[in-house]
């Protein structure tokens, strides 16, 4: 299913610019996610910018996963 599944997700990427905007966005937030977690302190707006990103991540996944959900169902259907 994981290859199946990549399939997918290539041919989505290739076909539909909201799929691909999305996951940029998703890219770029676990960049900016990442180089917070590695300082040893944050202020507490830090703290907060951090959530904030995380929830930010987590909504465009879950898009992009309803996305390729659909598409999946689309393309199973004759």
């Amino acid at each position: 299913m994981s290859d199946d599944l990549s399939l997918f997700k290539e041919s989505l990427r290739k076909r539909n610019m909201d799929f691909r905007k999305l996951e940029t966005e998703h890219h770029r937030l676990e960049r900016e996610l990442n180089e917070l977690v590695r300082r040893k302190t944050l202020t507490p707006q830090e703290e907060s910018h951090k959530k904030q990103i995380q929830i930010e991540k987590l909504h465009a996944k879950d898009r992009m996963e309803e996305m390729v959900r659909q598409y999946m169902k689309q393309q199973a259907t004759p």
